[in-house]
């Protein structure tokens, strides 16, 4: 499912590039989302599968099982601008990250406070010799550079984005549909594997409340290249308070000046 996520970052990043006016009511709320420096929001995988697939080869059926491993979230954002994330797979796994205003971030994993930098070592360490993975691969992973968009940085491009924009009531969708790997660049070639993104945003006495985003897409498996459809839904709940601080344990603290001091040749404090 990963591949769904920089689907998403291609869609949001073309929304970006092009230039037009959404409706009053929605440009308002965006509006409004953008010049918020504190929020909290809440987001749900509501499509967690597995789904089975039957699909016709040469030699016959086979069952083909989708997992989408998105995490549901907890993110929050404090008024100088640091960042906690909380995520949580249908495996159980739950790990709290942590992203100061500067761009360092630590991790709370398993075995404790993680900085990126030792994240990305202990992965390496994985990778060497010839060995099977360990029972710290898994979790290593999804550690490993989290997606630490907001709220605010997936929707407010939609305010210079000439999509069209079906509005319903209080709720305003933007779909697309591409192919070829390129949000920017659709065709009607229907034997390229396409995309389609729906987003979906309900406005409230002038602030979006929720949204839904929806990605439905094709992906090549085995030698044979054979296609199978994989889905990504999630919604996303905001809410407006604000968020004083951050708080950081001891630990996590000393592992952000342990990878500040790093990346300025110091030694920590």
């Amino acid at each position: 499912m990963a591949a769904l996520s920089r689907w998403l970052l291609l869609f949001f990043g073309t929304a970006a590039l092009l230039r037009a006016a959404p409706p009053a009511a929605l440009a308002g709320a965006l509006e409004y989302l953008r010049d918020q420096r504190s929020y909290s929001w809440e987001m749900i995988n509501s499509d967690p599968g597995p789904v089975a697939q039957d699909i016709e080869t040469r030699r016959g059926k086979v069952t083909y099982v989708a997992q989408n491993f998105i995490p549901n979230l907890r993110g929050k954002v404090a008024r100088n601008g640091d960042m906690s994330i909380e995520r949580e797979w249908v495996d159980g796994l739950k790990l709290t990250t942590i992203i100061a205003a500067d761009g360092h971030m630590v991790t709370l994993t398993p075995e404790g406070w993680m900085s990126d930098r030792e994240i990305l070592t202990a992965q390496a360490e994985e990778r060497l010799g010839n060995r099977p993975p360990s029972s710290r691969a898994p979790w290593l992973r999804r550690a490993d550079r989290p997606d630490v968009r907001r709220p605010d940085q997936e929707l407010v491009p939609f305010l210079k984005s000439n999509l069209p924009v079906e509005s319903n009531g209080d709720s305003y969708t933007i779909s697309l549909r591409s192919r070829n790997g390129d949000p920017a660049q659709p065709n009607e070639n229907d034997s390229e594997p396409a995309v389609d993104v729906v987003v979906t945003m309900n406005v409230r006495n002038g602030m979006i409340r929720d949204y839904e985003v929806k990605v439905a897409a094709t992906r090549r498996i085995t030698r044979a290249r054979l296609p199978v459809a994989v889905s990504d839904q999630r919604i996303v709940v905001l809410s407006y308070l604000p968020v004083s601080r951050i708080d950081l344990p001891p630990e996590a603290e000393a592992k952000l000046q342990a990878a500040r001091a790093a990346t300025s040749g110091r030694p920590a404090p």
